[in-house]
């Protein structure tokens, strides 16, 4: 019997200009995170075919900036970008859905687009610092604000993103007052890295000085 390998049977997807392979990626590994308004709803069943890195090393090294450049992550609630999670679903007031957490530090510097859910009502568990390394030059910044008494906290939380320069694209909404604030802050956070931003002039946006979640503690 003969020893001789016979060669692989030629990729007809492989031949396919770049351009037209990796329309195809995309179709395959980017999700669109869809709101789910309770937790009863069935969450999407589309989910990226990430098996597909598995096939070739060409294919790997096509979409693996895909797959995680160009889907959203939900941040960790104290490491940030540390320990993101593939974000499937946001769901208001409960911790979105996600994939397990992605702890392969060689992926890490892939991710661009975070989604972070931010508490008004508990105390912060990461610094001013921390969120400004974290977040700075990312391509895609969303900030999701809840509390669980409308106009019972302040944006004292919030403020820790007052570092945060270079995203790309960033937007502040939820439990936002009247907006101006968090309009203020999302500029804030596309400005240059270097660039003078002015601060904003009013302490309390949108009701009451309401409740401060350091110096009065979890509720």
């Amino acid at each position: 019997m003969s020893t001789h390998l016979q060669p692989q049977p030629h990729s007809h997807l492989l031949s396919l200009p770049t351009e037209l392979r990796l329309q195809i990626w995309e179709l395959l590994l980017l999700h669109h995170v869809h709101i789910l308004k309770t937790l009863l709803q069935t969450s999407p069943t589309h989910r990226p075919i990430a098996s597909l890195l598995r096939t070739s090393k060409q294919i790997y090294a096509e979409t693996l900036p895909i797959l995680y450049g160009e889907n959203t992550f939900l941040a960790h609630p104290t490491l940030l970008t540390t320990l993101p999670a593939f974000l499937l679903s946001k769901t208001g007031s409960h911790r979105p859905l996600t994939l397990p957490p992605i702890t392969a530090p060689r992926l890490l510097p892939l991710i661009r687009k975070f989604y972070i859910h931010v508490r008004l009502d508990t105390d912060p568990r990461f610094s001013k610092l921390q969120a400004t390394e974290s977040f700075t030059g990312v391509q895609e910044l969303e900030v999701e604000v809840f509390q669980a008494m409308y106009g019972s906290c302040d944006f004292e939380v919030l403020r820790l993103f007052e570092g945060v320069r270079g995203v790309g694209r960033c937007v502040v909404w939820g439990s936002v007052g009247d907006g101006r604030y968090a309009a203020w802050l999302a500029k804030s956070m596309m400005k240059s890295v270097g660039e003078e931003v002015e601060g904003f002039k009013e302490e309390f946006v949108g009701g009451d000085r309401g409740w401060h979640a350091w110096a009065q503690g979890n509720r």
